[in-house]
């Protein structure tokens, strides 16, 4: 048998050759598919960024509350379509924040404005001055925080919400003299109220106390009600209720003292809880707030006084009384898409 022989040398350049034909072959394919991304990236629409020129900060008194987020919601939306940006303050940060130090960081931030749901306490009105020190406008909404620097405060008139109270309670009708009404507030801001429907039934056969609720929880809330009727000696006619979670918990421990039918509550906002309330009858009606109106004039009192200077010092914004009557007539959703 004749014996082939293959040169060391020959081996060398075959294996070279297959190399760089491989080579040569992975640059062709990369080639291509570099081709192929480059007109995929073309055909990537690029991301809108929207920029706005001014960001406001939200800080709510109780950011759970859902008369709070609704209120911001509206701002928010308002906000952008009005060419700037609003924030709650303290969303989606790992740590739980007072209100004191979401005003704090509003400040360090250096936002163009704060809207802020006020209070009488002295520590809220340094730190408004603290932000009119800063360049830093404050408006308030919902509740006032009088002698302040703050620039224009946005929300209900207390001694006319006061009378809607006194007038609804005159409506309800009962065998028992004196009526006997219970009244839960939740801080001093809410002692004009009880003033307005003290006015409102001078002459009437009603005995008004009033109890000062803890809400910093849900819990709470309903604990403290909760020891508050316990420590009766006997139940209210009414619970007249001045915050939206005060009503929530009201309603709770009047279905668990097995109460609904002969204490009546007046209640505050209009959440499903509420409106289910009403329904059933437990909840004889309920005050709540223009919230879209509310949201259009705080972002334009920041813009104005931004703008110009300038501000009204007050906005008055409506209340509406809700039945069983109306109930089905009024719908947040329905109010936002009518404007």
């Amino acid at each position: 048998m004749k014996k082939i022989r293959v040169s060391k040398n020959r081996m060398a350049v075959t294996i070279l050759a297959g190399i760089v034909l491989v080579l040569f072959v992975a640059t062709i394919a990369g080639l291509f598919f570099y081709r192929d991304m480059i007109r995929r990236i073309g055909e990537v629409q690029e991301e809108v960024v929207t920029e706005y020129p001014r960001l406001y900060a939200f800080i709510a008194e109780d950011p759970d509350s859902q008369l709070s987020n609704r209120i911001y919601k509206e701002i928010s939306e308002y906000a952008k379509e009005n060419g700037c940006y609003v924030e709650m303050t303290g969303e989606n940060l790992s740590a739980t924040y007072s209100k004191a130090d979401r005003i704090n960081i509003a400040i360090s931030s250096k936002v163009d404005g704060i809207i802020l749901e006020g209070d009488d306490s002295e520590e809220t009105k340094e730190l408004i001055r603290k932000a009119y020190d800063a360049g830093v406008p404050v408006v308030t909404v919902l509740s006032d925080c009088e002698g302040s620097e703050r620039k224009s405060f946005i929300g209900l008139n207390q001694y006319t919400l006061g009378t809607d109270y006194g007038s609804a309670l005159t409506e309800i009708s009962t065998d028992k003299y004196p009526l006997s009404v219970l009244i839960l507030k939740n801080g001093n801001s809410d002692d004009f109220i009880i003033q307005a429907i003290q006015k409102q039934l001078t002459g009437r056969f009603v005995s008004i106390s009033s109890k000062e609720v803890d809400t910093s929880s849900q819990f709470t809330s309903e604990e403290n009600i909760m020891k508050t009727l316990d420590e009766l000696n006997k139940m209210p006619d009414v619970i007249i209720c001045l915050n939206d979670k005060i009503t929530e918990s009201a309603i709770q421990c009047i279905v668990e003292k097995n109460l609904v039918g002969k204490t009546r509550i007046l209640g505050y906002y209009d959440s499903e809880t509420i409106r289910k309330a009403i329904e059933k009858g437990s909840v004889y009606a309920t005050f709540t707030i223009d919230t879209k109106t509310l949201a259009k004039q705080s972002v334009n009192a920041l813009n104005e006084f931004n703008d110009t200077g300038n501000v009204s010092e007050f906005y008055t914004i409506k209340s509406i009384k809700l039945t069983r009557t109306n109930l089905s007539y009024y719908s947040p959703e329905v109010e936002d898409k009518d404007g």
